[in-house]
């Protein structure tokens, strides 16, 4: 094969590559913005449209992961955002955490996302604390110091477990200045 047609075969596979990456790039955002968009809705407690925002996601995400393959490094954060708003309305609504495999994401997106969640149920604690509901924030107490027992079990380096190891550190300030706002 000659040097001009390995050029132009290699062309028109990094150009149909660029327009994956580009809806994989375009996608993760819109992933993103209504991770957001659900946990904003949960925090000021307007459950139905949060469910309505979590229901899309999943149709979202699953249509994210159809074209994703080669690009996981760039729809990770989608992932990531996609578990924690995933967790956090499962606690919400006391329910199961959901599993890597329920969500069908990669352990590492998991775990950060679920690293996440503990940063929201502390938003959470603190919103129940203000309006006066003591056993409401007990019980998301008790969730973010669960969540954190479990994750700071996994003692490995970051090219296994992703961001997890930095998480772990700024979950234990949480969970620490939790408990202080709940003796308070």
């Amino acid at each position: 094969m000659s040097l001009e047609k390995t050029i132009a075969r290699i062309d028109g596979e990094l150009s149909e590559k660029e327009k994956r990456q580009d809806v994989v790039l375009a996608d993760s955002r819109v992933v993103i913005r209504n991770c957001a968009k659900a946990i904003r809705h949960l925090h000021t407690g307007d459950m139905a449209e949060a469910k309505k925002v979590v229901k899309a996601l999943d149709a979202d995400v699953a249509a994210l992961k159809k074209v994703a393959q080669d690009f996981e490094h760039i729809a990770s954060s989608a992932y990531q955002e996609y578990v924690e708003i995933k967790c956090l309305l499962s606690l919400l609504e006391k329910k199961e955490l959901p599993t890597p495999g329920d969500l069908k994401v990669d352990d590492q997106s998991y775990l950060a996302g679920l690293a996440d969640c503990v940063g929201e149920l502390r938003r959470s604690l603190q919103l129940a604390l203000k309006a006066g509901k003591k056993k409401d924030a007990d019980y998301l107490f008790g969730k973010m110091n669960y969540i954190y027992d479990h994750l700071m079990l996994l003692k490995y380096s970051s090219s296994l477990v992703g961001p997890l190891k930095r998480k772990q550190d700024m979950i234990r300030s949480q969970v620490e200045q939790a408990r202080s706002e709940l003796l308070r």
